[in-house]
């Protein structure tokens, strides 16, 4: 498994933990929820740049593969989200994806 969905898998333990932490911390009288607004914001920033560093980091180890001649990383069990490769003919090399793949419901931007 690569890195990308190792990091995309802790978005709701990161969650979860940030309102555990804000309600203690509330609940001691040290940080309000009023006032704690901005982390609900850097939480999800910092997710993201983990995201994206864990999938050039990825692409690249792939790419550093095949231009060794080695084999890269195998595709995940299932290949039938849109992240899917599509199969390549015997004189063209394999399918490497630069960018994630897109959520469903989330409009570009």
């Amino acid at each position: 498994m690569n890195r990308w969905y190792q990091i995309r898998r802790l978005r709701g333990a990161a969650w979860l933990i940030l309102i555990g932490v804000l309600a203690l911390l509330n609940q001691w009288h040290i940080l309000s929820w009023d006032k704690s607004w901005p982390l609900f914001l850097i939480v999800p920033g910092v997710l993201i740049l983990a995201e994206r560093a864990a999938w050039s980091a990825d692409v690249r180890e792939q790419q550093t593969a095949q231009t060794m001649g080695q084999t890269a990383q195998p595709l995940p069990p299932n290949p039938s989200g849109p992240w899917a490769a599509p199969p390549s003919t015997p004189g063209q090399p394999p399918f490497i994806q630069t960018h994630p793949p897109d959520e469903p419901g989330r409009e570009d931007r």
